[in-house]
C-alpha cells in the first residue's frame, strides 16, 4: 500500500471573517454609532474547542499549519472567544506560537510591502 500524504493548503489557515462575520456586522453589533461612546457588545459564540474535538492532547510548536489556524492574517494570536479553544489548549497554543516565532517558523507580524 502506498501512503498518501495530505499536503496542507491555504484553506487550512484560520479565517477570522468566517467566525466573526463581515465588517458591516461588527459595526452593528456594538461599534460606536453616531459618535456617541458606549460599551461594545460581546460577541458570544458557543464554539467547542477544535483541539478537544480532534482528540489532541498537546500542541507542538513544530506543527506550523495547525498554529496558523489560531493566528490572524496579520500574525496576531486569536482570542479564545473567537477560536473556541478551551483554556488548557489556549495556553498551549500561545506558548507554541511564541516558541515558533522565536525559532522563525512563524512571523511576529505580517509586513505589507
Amino acid at each position: 500500500m502506498t501512503e498518501v500524504k495530505n499536503s496542507p493548503s491555504l484553506d487550512d489557515v484560520f479565517d477570522e471573517s468566517k467566525v466573526t462575520g463581515s465588517n458591516e456586522d461588527s459595526a452593528e453589533q456594538g461599534g460606536r454609532s453616531h459618535g456617541r461612546g458606549g460599551k461594545r457588545k460581546k460577541v458570544v459564540l458557543n464554539l467547542k474547542c477544535p483541539l478537544c474535538e480532534a482528540g489532541i492532547k498537546t500542541v507542538n510548536y513544530k506543527d506550523v499549519y495547525q498554529l496558523k489556524k489560531f493566528t490572524s492574517v496579520r500574525g496576531k494570536i486569536i482570542h479564545p472567544e473567537k477560536s473556541g479553544a478551551c483554556r488548557k489548549h489556549q495556553r498551549q497554543i500561545t506558548k507554541a506560537i511564541k516558541r515558533a516565532r522565536y525559532i522563525a517558523l512563524l512571523p511576529y507580524v505580517h509586513i505589507e510591502g
